[in-house]
């Protein structure tokens, strides 16, 4: 029998690490092969609490309070694209998934992580329109964010975005169906990308883009050029034999100096036409009302300088809207792209303006800023049904942002709206700003009525006088002296926008206004800049 080395020996104490290194070495690879096992089965498990509690509650509740669609997040494209990689950075991506998600998916709506590439989205409070088109709008921006700017994905998304019914979404147990969730997302790749091309298929990730190639990173159609004549996209060229009649110098034996046989011209037909005091043809931008928008009219927004009195600096940026109906025409500007009365145009055109000033104003440059930012918003957008759909994306602006920067310049007030109407409106408005402003008619300030109902500044936009009552600079001064005169015996501070003339800027200046702004201070800029100072020494200088 042998005998037992003792423990407290040389050679034990020796052989004591070597023995623990090769217990380490030899177990190592059979732990990681356990882990990552462990870690598969987990991810083809993980369901978000809240998700499941969601859907439950959904199911036991009335079904017509709440959504009856899913909208399904599918990863597999770039699952596949990276091949071995994906272990590697499965849990990175599904990190920026969620991140976006969050982005986007809006207060109150729930989401499920299931399985290594799949997310199962369940929008209670919006419509189901709304919900597809968040969805979409994830998968576009995660595709984006995936692999950046390089990417020449041959219009083949890498994530795809899919619905389907609660239905068909549940098996009978009320868990998720995962075949059908499959056949879903099957159903999305075979119309982005055929099967019969996919073999090939790999994203560039590093590869320099060529010149003529087309480059897409969404799932939405391609909009129509808007700069150009759309009439040349649906009517083909018609060119006739004459187009094709070679020239006199281009035919054998011809010469460019050979004099041609002088050609007899008929005599012209003169027709006498009287334009004595007639008006242009079609309406004039700044001078008429804007005639009804089209469906197809090219929207953009740009920042308009204001100069704050209180503080003497250009502290805030006006949104001007810019709409042009037909390629090539003057756009109709500010309150001028809004037709009289109002309508469905006022609400599609509050609905850009503020979704593209939120999207500014939430923009890095802009976040570092702390310059006022000045929102027109149309009478017709506040009091229609409809209003939470246009006033909606000011919720996406920070609490800060909203208390401290943001004022809505309310224009468009009919001449019959009472007292009781004018306050609930501007009740409505109150918690979304910092201040909510009044814009009056020149000649009918109401200015103690303005103050009754809990405005404290109104103000004028030069830019909505008649050609009748567009008058010289010295009257033109007059008359916004007695504006100010009514709003200072009110306790008001006055504005005025679309001031075009230097004599009157320096007037304005002068006259004790609180805000102003327009071609005359300064041009209008793409985007909200910093504050700058302007003394007003120098603003009411010496006019030119």
């Amino acid at each position: 029998m042998k005998r037992k080395r003792p423990k407290d020996s040389l050679l034990s104490r020796l052989a004591r690490p070597f023995s623990a290194l090769s217990r380490l070495v030899g177990n190592r690879a059979p732990q990681e092969n356990a882990v990552q096992s462990s870690a598969e089965q987990a991810s083809d498990a993980i369901v978000d609490d809240n998700f499941t509690l969601a859907l439950e509650a959904m199911l036991s509740e009335d079904e017509a309070r709440f959504q009856t669609k899913l909208q399904v997040i599918s990863l597999v494209e770039f699952r596949e694209a990276v091949g071995s990689k994906w272990h590697r950075l499965s849990e990175k991506v599904m990190m920026i998934a969620e991140g976006v998600i969050n982005l986007h998916i809006g207060h109150g709506n729930v989401y499920g992580r299931r399985g290594q590439d799949l997310f199962v989205l369940l929008f209670r409070n919006v419509p189901d329109a709304e919900g597809r088109r968040r969805a979409v709008l994830i998968a576009q921006e995660l595709g984006t964010r995936l692999v950046g700017a390089q990417f020449v994905g041959n219009e083949r998304p890498l994530a795809l975005a899919a619905e389907l019914t609660i239905e068909v979404a549940l098996a009978p147990h009320g868990v998720l169906n995962l075949d059908a969730i499959h056949d879903a997302i099957g159903e999305v790749r075979a119309i982005m990308a055929p099967v019969t091309d996919r073999a090939g298929y790999r994203p560039h990730l590093t590869t320099a883009v060529e010149a003529d190639a087309p480059i897409r990173h969404s799932m939405l159609p391609t909009p129509l050029p808007e700069q150009q004549d759309l009439r040349a996209h649906l009517h083909s060229t018609k060119l006739s034999a004459r187009d094709f009649t070679p020239r006199r110098s281009m035919l054998p034996g011809s010469s460019l100096t050979e004099k041609s046989a002088p050609q007899m011209v008929a005599a012209p037909s003169w027709t006498a036409v009287e334009i004595s005091g007639g008006k242009p043809s079609g309406p004039r931008p700044g001078v008429d009302a804007a005639p009804p928008m089209p469906g197809d009219a090219a929207l953009s927004l740009a920042w308009r300088p204001t100069w704050l009195a209180a503080d003497e600096t250009i502290g805030a940026y006006k949104a001007h809207v810019q709409r042009v109906d037909q390629p090539g025409e003057t756009p109709w500007e500010g309150c001028r792209a809004y037709p009289s009365g109002g309508g469905e145009a006022a609400l599609a055109l509050d609905r850009f303006t503020i979704g593209a000033a939120v999207r500014e104003l939430r923009s890095p440059d802009a976040s570092r800023s702390a310059a006022k930012a000045i929102l027109p918003i149309h009478w017709s957008s506040v009091t229609s049904p409809q209003r939470m759909s246009v006033l909606s994306p000011l919720a996406d602006l920070s609490e800060d942002v909203r208390a401290n920067r943001l004022i809505i310049d309310l224009f468009g007030t009919p001449d019959g709206v009472v007292d009781a109407q004018l306050s609930a409106a501007l009740q409505s408005l109150r918690p979304l700003c910092r201040e909510v402003s009044l814009r009056v008619r020149l000649s009918m300030p109401q200015a103690g009525r303005a103050a009754l109902c809990g405005i404290r500044t109104i103000g004028v936009d030069l830019a909505e006088l008649t050609e009748d009552e567009r008058t010289d600079d010295a009257n033109l001064l007059q008359s916004l002296r007695r504006l100010r005169q009514d709003a200072g015996a009110a306790g008001l501070s006055v504005y005025a926008w679309g001031i075009r003339r230097r004599t009157v800027v320096a007037g304005v200046v002068g006259g004790d206004f609180a805000m102003i702004s327009g071609p005359g201070l300064m041009k209008d800029l793409p985007r909200p800049a910093k504050i700058l100072p302007a003394p007003k020494s120098r603003i009411a200088g010496p006019v030119p």
